[in-house]
């Protein structure tokens, strides 16, 4: 089996329709026309079998977590990706869902006549069920293409407990995934080109984006002003990062600031949402600061942190988090399928055995959603934390840790607590529901952690965080200046957002229970 073949999953048995009308690639979540496996398979298919190839992408309504936000975020990125595909002669067909129920039948409508389909082996919802569903229906093949990262997970073994037994894998495989990364500029002018009509309306992405307030979306979360999706801001992103950014990453990552005046990458979102590839982030790292080839590698340092890249140690520190933890929480959630995952299936026995334990100690502070919601504790940092994330989209990382960490201590049970993590998370952050959403949820429960010392209230031997410790590890004045200058969540959301947390565990309001 060759080395793409490790990237492919068959999801039926029909055989290939030889003489079908196109090769359909359904893009569902690497959405972007270059440095992509699953457009650069169809190319091979289109080419192979002498059919025009279709590209097709898809924006629906179902789902929890809909909103504003997401839609305009991704509508504009399709807007793009229709500009780029018409210049460069691929044929694009966008399909934004108006009427919930639409997109099943129109995208097996489109499906039908194909001689196969390609589609993005994506490990979170509603992408795999999306696809087998598809696969059940249809007597084309249905072939899942895994651009998620380097190295395929399919070649990542079993899942790690922790970022040290995954790390050594990751170092490993990587030297023989480099040399087959996707294609920069993939030449779409050398395939057939008599592609037939869609077999519906395409969708305008810049009139349903002028029309969200008319769509039954789950949430009213307002987009964020001056944040563009596309592969075009995805880009400037990563190029403002790399000449901005990464000098200083290993020292001041951690420090809460302003996006402006921090070292985090912003990239997140555009990852997520596929309108930039891991492959491009890591080449930018790896050449920042000189020229770097595989004999750069340091092999003596495989498995550690820092040394193995025979890079600066900001790039070193950067790739760490990129690669080893972002692969980690993709290929945990492709092995456990965890995003609708209750604590009890998603957390080690150890985490699991402490928070129960203590499932009965008293909580200082219990909170409502509501309050939750809109920043309204006792918490200063907090606050902070939860105005930032409502009326950006983002959270500072260091902050996020501390911010899912005080949840956990303040609610009712735990499993409260994680329901109302996903529900704030998923709504608000532009990468919500991206798999290491999920886990950097599950790691304030103990997921990829160890035992701590002392045994403590609430947490038992789960990591502990406060904000008094946050206070004297940084000098907070400037994030929190810069929080004060963005609205509160009482004014983005006046009538307050749609919805609870999923699991009827709602607290009353805030007790202090001291």
């Amino acid at each position: 089996m060759g080395y793409r073949e490790t990237r492919l999953r068959r999801l039926s048995d029909a055989p290939i329709k030889r003489k079908g009308a196109y090769v359909l690639y359904w893009c569902q979540a690497a959405r972007r026309l270059e440095r992509n496996h699953a457009l650069d398979y169809a190319i091979a298919c289109s080419r192979e079998l002498k059919l025009p190839l279709v590209f097709l992408e898809t924006l629906g309504l179902d789902g929890p977590y809909t909103s504003p936000r997401i839609h305009r975020f991704v509508l504009e990125g399709m807007e793009e990706n229709a500009a780029i595909a018409a210049r460069r002669g691929l044929t694009y067909w966008p399909l934004a869902e108006q009427r919930a129920g639409q997109l099943v039948a129109l995208v097996e409508r489109a499906s039908r006549p194909a001689a196969v389909v390609i589609t993005d082996d994506f490990p979170c919802a509603p992408v795999p069920e999306a696809s087998a569903a598809l696969a059940r229906r249809i007597d084309v093949p249905v072939i899942a293409v895994d651009s998620c990262g380097i190295v395929p997970l399919a070649l990542l073994g079993e899942p790690a407990a922790a970022a040290a037994h995954f790390r050594p894998r990751l170092h490993r495989a990587f030297v023989d995934a480099w040399p087959h990364r996707a294609q920069k500029r993939p030449r779409f002018d050398v395939l057939p080109t008599a592609a037939p009509d869609p077999p519906f309306d395409l969708s305008d992405p810049r009139r349903v984006s002028g029309a969200l307030d008319t769509l039954h979306l789950a949430a009213a979360v307002p987009p964020v002003p001056g944040v563009e999706g596309g592969v075009s801001p995805a880009r400037a992103t990563l190029r403002a990062f790399l000449a901005k950014r990464l000098r200083g990453y290993v020292d001041k990552r951690s420090a809460p600031s302003s996006p402006e005046e921090g070292h985090a990458s912003a990239l997140s979102p555009y990852l997520h949402h596929g309108h930039i590839s891991i492959e491009e982030v890591v080449e930018g790292a790896l050449c920042a600061f000189r020229e770097w080839s595989l004999d750069d590698l340091r092999y003596e340092n495989r498995g550690k942190r820092d040394g193995f890249w025979g890079c600066d140690p900001d790039v070193e520190s950067f790739l760490d988090e990129a690669l080893t933890w972002r692969d980690l929480g993709y290929h945990w959630h492709r092995a456990r399928h965890a995003d609708s995952a209750e604590l009890a299936t998603a957390l080690p026995r150890w985490a699991l055995e402490t928070l129960r334990s203590h499932a009965a100690d008293p909580r200082p502070y219990r909170y409502s959603f509501a309050e939750w919601e809109r920043a309204e504790t006792h918490d200063a940092l907090w606050n902070a934390a939860e105005r930032e994330l409502v009326a950006t989209g983002r959270m500072h990382n260091y902050m996020r840790m501390l911010w899912g960490k005080k949840v956990l201590e303040w609610s009712r049970s735990p499993e409260e607590a994680y329901a109302t993590l996903v529900l704030l998370n998923n709504r608000y952050a532009l990468d919500g529901c991206d798999p290491n959403s999920w886990t950097g949820i599950l790691w304030c429960f103990g997921l990829f952690d160890r035992p701590w010392a002392p045994n403590r209230p609430v947490f038992g031997s789960v990591r502990y965080m406060s904000s008094t410790n946050t206070q004297r590890k940084f000098k907070l004045g400037p994030y929190l200046s810069y929080v004060e200058t963005l609205p509160l969540p009482s004014e983005i959301l006046p009538s307050g957002a749609r919805g609870t947390p999923a699991r009827k565990t709602a607290s009353p309001r805030a007790s202090t229970e001291r």
